[in-house]
């Protein structure tokens, strides 16, 4: 059995031929059919051109082959400009904990994931993935800083059709928008369809790309029925209070200038945008 040693010289990192990388078959998170994502990988190809691969990829070995667990858009990147003829003989890569299991190298996507955020399809499917592995969902919540609410909502948006789905993907409505609108028409796609559909055309009209519950020229968007826009700011005044209770108790509120600031974690900064159609 070969070794990362064996493969490259080693310096601060190992540096390996990127030819040899392997992407295991579904193992990234990210979407590679979302074109913000290959967006992503085309700006990263004209950096690497220019300035080289800086950051290392994490790796394992599988008999004599290295997996990479953490950097694909990276080694995509990379292959893209050796196809357009730039020189790249070897890349940085460092790696993985030798006693780590598959639901530990799933989690190093999200807590080492220092590029484009994931969307809340890509965490939820994340998420799916290490419940699959055994992982409970208070586990995942504690380890990414989430709220129980909000992992359960990322699920939730498994269930969604692919055509639904794409409403969020492609940035046309928040995630808690189309779960909401698809719960109002007692998951009814053609409805939840026409009216995300309609909301999107009155947002464009409007100069904007994605659209909002107040495009849909009701209130079904925030959850629907009667007396639903008092709930929504009520829900909102409650999730904003538990947040300041929660940063005043942790000490992450600093009230001894003439500005106050406070710091939210990713997890709960995420949940207030979506509460927000942000």
């Amino acid at each position: 059995m070969a070794s990362l040693k064996e493969m490259g010289k080693r310096s601060e990192y190992y540096q390996i031929d990127p030819r040899k990388l392997q992407i295991r078959a579904d193992w990234n998170s990210r979407d590679f059919s979302d074109p913000s994502n290959m967006e992503h990988v085309e700006a990263l190809a004209k950096s690497i051109a220019e300035i080289g691969v800086r950051e290392p990829m994490k790796v394992y070995l599988e008999g004599d082959v290295p997996y990479v667990t953490n950097g694909e858009c990276r080694l995509r990147a990379v292959m893209l400009c050796i196809e357009r003829g730039v020189n790249i003989p070897s890349v940085p890569v460092m790696a993985e904990d030798r006693f780590a299991n598959d639901a530990d190298r799933l989690f190093t996507q999200f807590v080492s994931n220092s590029g484009k955020a994931f969307t809340a399809i890509e965490n939820a499917k994340l998420f799916k993935r290490l419940l699959d592995l055994g992982w409970q969902q208070t586990d995942i919540a504690k380890k990414t800083g989430f709220s129980g609410g909000r992992v359960s909502q990322l699920l939730e948006l498994l269930r969604l059709p692919v055509i639904l789905q794409k409403f969020i993907t492609e940035g046309k409505a928040s995630a808690s928008m189309v779960l909401n609108t698809f719960k109002k028409h007692n998951e009814d796609v053609a409805l939840t369809v026409a009216e995300l559909s309609g909301a999107v055309a009155v947002a464009e009209k409007d100069g904007r790309k994605r659209a909002m519950p107040k495009d849909t020229g009701g209130e079904g968007g925030e959850g629907g029925g009667k007396g639903s826009k008092g709930e929504g700011r009520s829900s909102l005044k409650k999730h904003l209070k538990a947040l300041v209770e929660k940063a005043y108790a942790e000490e992450r509120i600093d009230d001894t200038e003439s500005m106050v600031t406070m710091s939210l974690s990713e997890g709960d900064w995420a949940e207030l945008m979506e509460m927000i159609d942000y």
